[in-house]
C-alpha cells in the first residue's frame, strides 16, 4: 500500500511519516529532501534561482518516480504538491491520501520555536507567532479545497490512528 501524507507546513507530515513507516515497515521518504538530494539545492534555492513553476515541475517528477519505483510506500508530500499538476488525484489513484490537519495555533508554535535560524523560507518575513498564524490561515484558505479531497483528514491524531487504516 502506498500512504501519502498531506497538509500545511509544519503539519507533522515528516514526524509522523516516520514514526509510521517505522511501525509498518514501509519505505518512508519526504518529497521535499528527494528533491533536495537529487537536485543538489535546497528548496529555498530552487525557489530563488528556478521559479516556482519549475519547482513544481520537479514536485510532480519526483513524485511520479517514487510511485513507480515502489509499491508500499510512506511519503511526506510537501505543502502544496496536491494542489498543483494534478498530484492530488495521482496520488488519489495510486495509494491512500491522509490529510493532517492540526489547529493553526498549534502549527504556528512548532514553526515559529526556532527563533532567528527558520528553515522554512516561507516565514522568514513572519516577526511573531501572530504573523505565522496569519500566514498558515492564509494558506489554508487558498489549500483546503485540495487538502478536503484526501482519503482521509485527521484533526487529533495519535500514531494508532494511521495503524487502523491499513
Amino acid at each position: 500500500m502506498r500512504y501519502f501524507l498531506l497538509g500545511l507546513p509544519g503539519s507533522g507530515k515528516s514526524h509522523w511519516g516516520k514514526i509510521w513507516s517505522e511501525s509498518t515497515k514501509l519505505p518512508y521518504f519526504d518529497l521535499d529532501e528527494v528533491i533536495e538530494n537529487n537536485e543538489g539545492q535546497s528548496i529555498a534555492d530552487i525557489f530563488k534561482n528556478e521559479g516556482e513553476e519549475y519547482f513544481r515541475n520537479l514536485e510532480t517528477f519526483y513524485l511520479n518516480k517514487l510511485i513507480d519505483n515502489y509499491k508500499p510506500l510512506m511519503l511526506s508530500t510537501g505543502g502544496g504538491t496536491p494542489c498543483f499538476n494534478e498530484n492530488l488525484e495521482l496520488m488519489n489513484a495510486k495509494g491512500t491520501t491522509i490529510f493532517l490537519n492540526p489547529p493553526i495555533e498549534e502549527i504556528a508554535e512548532r514553526i515559529s520555536k526556532p527563533v532567528g535560524g527558520n528553515k522554512r523560507p516561507m516565514f522568514s518575513d513572519c516577526h511573531s507567532i501572530e504573523d505565522v498564524q496569519k500566514l498558515l490561515y492564509e494558506l489554508k484558505n487558498k489549500r483546503l479545497s485540495y487538502y478536503q479531497k484526501a482519503n482521509f483528514e485527521l484533526e487529533k491524531w495519535e500514531v494508532d490512528t494511521i495503524l487502523k487504516l491499513q
